[in-house]
């Protein structure tokens, strides 16, 4: 079948599932694994041009997340076999995995895939539950207007061994204030702003007006993660939690 992934997430659940040789064109946000950057890519993730996408002859295209919403209904009304998810808990990214692995015929494959996440997040589970206390967490998805990360971070933090910012399992990225973050006093603060990887700079939050005065941006308590180790609905949030359980476990030892 011939793919059009737009989604980085869904990129790399196809690699992992053995069907990277199925796609025919990636956004230019996929970018893992390394053979993802060979595939023709389509412009702007938001806005894809259908008729650029035509070009490509897709006969499904995959699109994920509240950011692709209206980019799916464009597309179904253009003609494209458009399949659209949305998984904001660490469960439905499971689901979607397997219901990849239906649409595909490749279910064993799937569940090859969850099984390894699964194992991937107990393993984690098994080490943060050693922890001595649980550290409390305020990670951050952008930076201006700060909005600390929902969908299934808090989740992944709370999986890791702390304690997360005050949003809900499964509710969206939300705007913040200073004083709400002040409020929690974080012991760790963990920068995963979308789309900057591995490169955000730190003194761009150290120097909003006040935001030095927290006890975390004091201690020098702030760490920078690649995004699409937090951001992405994928395989890679194990990896993910391995990093914040890392920096609790180096915070409290």
């Amino acid at each position: 079948m011939r793919i059009a992934s737009l989604s980085p997430a869904a990129t790399e659940i196809l690699f992992r599932m053995d069907l990277g040789g199925d796609i025919v064109c990636v956004d230019q946000f996929s970018n893992f694994p390394d053979e993802a950057k060979a595939i023709p890519r389509v412009k702007d993730h938001q806005k894809i041009s259908p008729d650029e996408l035509r070009t490509h002859n897709p006969e499904v295209v995959l699109t994920e997340t509240v950011v692709q919403e209206k980019l799916s209904h464009l597309l179904k009304s253009e003609g494209f076999g458009v399949i659209h998810k949305d998984p904001r808990t660490i469960q439905q990214i499971i689901e979607t995995i397997r219901q990849y692995g239906s649409l595909f015929a490749c279910e064993d494959r799937a569940e090859g895939l969850v099984l390894s996440i699964q194992q991937g997040i107990n393993a984690v589970k098994k080490r943060a539950a050693l922890l001595p206390s649980k550290p409390k967490v305020y990670v951050e998805e952008w930076h201006q207007p700060p909005m600390a990360s929902g969908n299934w971070v808090p989740e992944l933090v709370r999986l890791s061994g702390g304690t997360p910012f005050p949003i809900r399992d499964g509710e969206l990225s939300r705007e913040v204030s200073l004083e709400e973050v002040s409020a929690f006093d974080p012991d760790l603060l963990v920068i995963s702003w979308c789309g900057a990887g591995s490169l955000a700079d730190k003194t761009l939050l150290e120097k909003r007006p006040g935001w030095d005065a927290l006890r975390v941006v004091r201690e020098n308590r702030i760490r920078v993660i690649d995004d699409s180790l937090l951001n992405r609905p994928g395989p890679r949030l194990v990896d993910g939690a391995q990093r914040l359980y890392s920096w609790m476990f180096e915070l409290l030892h």
